[in-house]
């Protein structure tokens, strides 16, 4: 559910349907092997298959009405593997679908994890925040569409078809959580986490956490700009809980290599570096088996390295080169705007050479579920709803320049509703800035 751009007004209308499905045991397949990463990974004789069903219906200046649903299968060939496909439909002429992995190990070997992300569709309207190729480039390079001080109108008005496939490969090193246990076995109790944690114990990588080596290839088309290629990445998640983190941190550092191939729109190259901390106020400040209250900050940035490369690709009728930039399309490198990261922004609304960006979010989960209240909404399976609140700066800037990055930075602040479903978090976010004010509909938590 990659999609994103939902402004002003949301209804969600739903209807669902819950299976559960009580399947063969895997913990069969696995009686005859001797690896010793196999042992405690199944906790129960007989895996449990859950499946959701959940249509829903919203509105929003971009997209006109939609109408949609997506369906979440959990533990279908393993305890921890979650498989979620969907789509909308608009009536502005929108159109997306999308399917996607999480947890799934190869069985022959379960330190390499396997991630397909896929998606497509059809934009009927869409805004990308790039200098028309038929317009004079701005002699001012800070006022370019996009730009930090570029203005909120400057875009082109698009419609085509998006296509964007990845596949992340992970390869678990044996150090920390990682160290015995290839496979990690947490306990959640009504959606809150009471054993088998993932990390958040320590800040020692060889004690606590599951580090991973990341090679991602990349595919991305939207409407004419392409871009296709490798990410490269050394990604340590030292929490709790992936899903849902109450403590610890994690880090990542990366390399994204566009090397030019196919049709792509040029050869780049990026480096990027994401660093979060998670702080369980409700342990410290209450008793530790209360409900969840966190406090989450996220600090990130990211810097195009063959900015000002470029190929001549001929000339114009003055006689001039034409230069083709060795950067990345507007939707990818260093980009602010969306649904992660300045949430009060249309997605995309500032993209430059280089990006930094801090947010924070208090979280609290609440111990009211209006979804128990009948027997339809109970069975959707929904453990618990989560308030938030959040601040967030960030600038982008034609240079990696320390002030720079912190000379008049953007912001945006707002709040959110979480909803815990099927291992799966469902987020809707409320923002104001200076442009106004956003709503965002997503997957996952922003950070």
């Amino acid at each position: 559910m990659h999609y994103y751009f939902i402004q002003k007004r949301l209804i969600i209308l739903s209807l669902a349907l819950t299976f559960e499905i009580l399947g063969q045991s895997y913990a069969d397949t696995l009686s005859n092997t001797k690896p010793t990463i196999f042992k405690d990974s199944l906790v129960q004789n007989q895996q449990k298959v859950l499946i959701s069903a959940l249509p829903f219906a919203l509105y929003s200046e971009i997209f006109g009405w939609a109408t949609g649903g997506f369906v979440g299968i959990q533990g279908l060939s393993q305890d921890n593997m979650s498989l979620y496909a969907g789509g909308l439909i608009s009536t502005n002429g929108t159109k997306y679908r999308f399917v996607q992995i999480r947890e799934f190990y190869l069985p022959f070997y379960p330190r390499i994890y396997i991630a397909p992300d896929l998606l497509g569709g059809y934009f009927g309207v869409l805004n990308v925040y790039k200098d028309s190729p038929f317009e004079p480039v701005p002699q001012d390079s800070k006022y370019r569409a996009g730009s930090n001080e570029s203005d909120k109108n400057d875009y082109l008005e698009v419609s085509g078809y998006d296509q964007w496939y990845e596949l992340k490969f992970r390869y678990l090193l044996p150090i920390g959580h990682g160290k015995d246990l290839a496979l990690s076995s947490p306990k959640l109790e009504n959606g809150i986490l009471i054993s088998g944690e993932m990390g958040g114990t320590h800040w020692n990588p060889f004690i606590s956490g599951r580090t991973f080596i990341d090679i991602k290839p990349f595919y991305r088309k939207r409407v004419a700009f392409a871009t296709n290629g490798i990410e490269f990445a050394l990604t340590r998640e030292n929490t709790d809980y992936y899903v849902n983190p109450t403590q610890g941190n994690f880090q990542k550092f990366a390399f994204r290599r566009d090397f030019g191939w196919f049709d792509t729109m040029a050869p780049w190259s990026v480096v990027e570096a994401d660093l979060r901390w998670y702080l369980p106020l409700y342990k410290i400040f209450s008793n530790k088996y209360s409900l969840p209250k966190v406090l989450a900050f996220d600090f990130w940035t990211v810097n195009t390295l063959t900015w000002d490369d470029y190929d001549i690709v001929g000339t114009n009728l003055y006689g001039n080169n034409i230069k083709q930039y060795h950067r990345p399309p507007p939707y990818t490198g260093a980009y602010l705007g969306g649904r992660y990261r300045l949430r009060a922004f249309y997605e995309g609304r500032f993209n430059d050479k280089a990006a930094i960006y801090y947010g924070t979010e208090y979280r609290q989960t609440i111990d009211w579920n209006p979804f128990d209240l009948w027997a339809v909404t109970e069975k959707l399976n929904v453990h618990w709803l989560q308030l938030a609140a959040f601040a967030e700066a960030g600038r982008v800037a034609p240079e990696w320049n320390i002030s720079t990055l912190h000379t008049n930075m953007k912001w945006s602040a707002g709040g959110g509703l979480r909803i815990f479903m099927n291992n799966l978090i469902l987020r809707v976010d409320g923002a104001f800035s200076q442009e106004g004010f956003y709503t965002q509909m997503f997957v996952d938590h922003a950070f």
